[in-house]
């Protein structure tokens, strides 16, 4: 499914392959890997196609929701925000996250992106609450966070592909 924003700015799709290069692209910025925290750096030859092509199990299971960030002006994929970690059953939550291309940033894309993906955990996924983390020195990922309504937890340490990392960590019940 597609979600658009008010402003036609923004559309969220699922990735598709022909998405590979593009993303590829982006993310071999060591900027991008740095601050997305999650991915491996540096970016493997081929990994945008590799893990497109697992979003599809990952839709079918419900454990995730992977959304491609999509600029309507021109069709561009500039980044991808998802939620995933999704259990099962009830009071279900999930974890938000996001990233676009250097190129994109300062440009509210992620806090519309948010916006969108917030709505579609909530009413086509029923997610009750989100948790999100960003590096602590990525305070504008942060201060997205709080335009979307997280409140932030104690920070707390959090391992990921590149080694351990302070994060901050974020919550927010959903509608």
């Amino acid at each position: 499914m597609s979600v658009t924003t008010k402003k036609q700015r923004l559309l969220l799709r699922p990735f598709e392959m022909s998405d590979a290069p593009a993303v590829q692209a982006l993310v071999a910025n060591p900027k991008i890997v740095t601050m997305a925290g999650n991915l491996p750096n540096p970016y493997p030859e081929n990994g945008a196609a590799m893990w497109i092509a697992t979003h599809g199990a990952q839709h079918w299971l419900k454990s995730a929701i992977i959304r491609a960030i999509i600029r309507r002006e021109d069709q561009q994929c500039i980044g991808a925000i998802s939620v995933d970690q999704i259990p099962s059953g009830l009071n279900a939550q999930g974890n938000l996250g996001y990233w676009v291309g250097v190129p994109y940033w300062n440009q509210g894309y992620v806090t519309e992106a948010g916006q969108l993906m917030l709505a579609l955990a909530a009413q086509e996924f029923n997610l009750n609450r989100l948790v999100a983390a960003h590096r602590i020195d990525n305070p504008a990922s942060g201060r997205v966070l709080e335009k979307l309504g997280f409140n932030e937890l104690e920070p707390r340490r959090m391992t990921n592909l590149s080694g351990e990392y302070l994060f901050r960590c974020y919550r927010k019940n959903l509608p």
